[in-house]
């Protein structure tokens, strides 16, 4: 019914970079559906009575003209381990509900409980099952300028200057000491840092 999704984090009864998450909507509308409307997801979304000390994922469900919204207890997951999959065929430039293709990569994991994959495509590296990638040199942050989806979180810091887009090949890994992931729910204050040793060359 709905093919389409924003994850957007409600804390403390405030929805979160609105901004970034209509300019995903509206743009995904006009270019599949030729849809010139802009809608204000602040106005479409009315906030349930919830517990103010909890966050909440509140998912934006939608296609041309219908939408719905689910509000969803944040569980975190905590990963500390990623391991390299090929897949040059894969497309998410969008954010669909169907995410079959990257569940069937995330299946090839020895265990997903902290664990996730790191999609390269044409010899490039994209992004995580999960959510978008940044690594530190030491000095700067940098993310690969080739991901799967634009995620708002990774926009939001591009427009800040805090993080800058770069072509990054598996080979240029050894240049970083450390990742994080960062998505809707997850930012860089809050992400845990995953060590370039604990970035493997393959699931298996």
């Amino acid at each position: 019914m709905y093919p389409l999704f924003t994850t957007i984090k409600l804390e403390k009864n405030k929805l979160l970079q609105l901004d970034f998450h209509n300019q995903r909507v509206n743009h995904t509308r006009k270019e599949l559906f030729g849809s010139n409307d802009n809608w204000n997801i602040a106005d479409m979304i009315d906030i349930p009575v919830l517990d103010q000390n909890k966050i909440y994922r509140c998912r934006f469900l939608y296609n041309k003209d219908n939408y719905g919204v689910e509000f969803i207890p944040y569980q975190p997951k905590h990963i500390t381990k990623l391991y390299l999959v090929q897949d040059d065929q894969i497309d998410y430039s969008y954010k669909y509900t169907d995410r079959s293709r990257l569940d069937a990569l995330r299946k090839q994991l020895p265990n997903t409980h902290d664990s996730d994959v790191l999609i390269v495509k044409n010899g490039l590296v994209t992004e995580t099952s999960l959510a978008n990638i940044v690594f530190s040199d030491g000095n700067k942050w940098y993310t690969p300028d080739t991901p799967l989806l634009k995620g708002t979180q990774r926009a939001y810091y591009l427009a800040q200057g805090i993080l800058t887009e770069r072509r990054i090949s598996p080979a240029d890994l050894r240049g970083f000491n450390k990742a994080r992931l960062i998505n809707a729910m997850l930012d860089l204050n809050t992400g845990n840092d995953i060590t370039m040793d604990n970035i493997h060359n393959s699931c298996f």
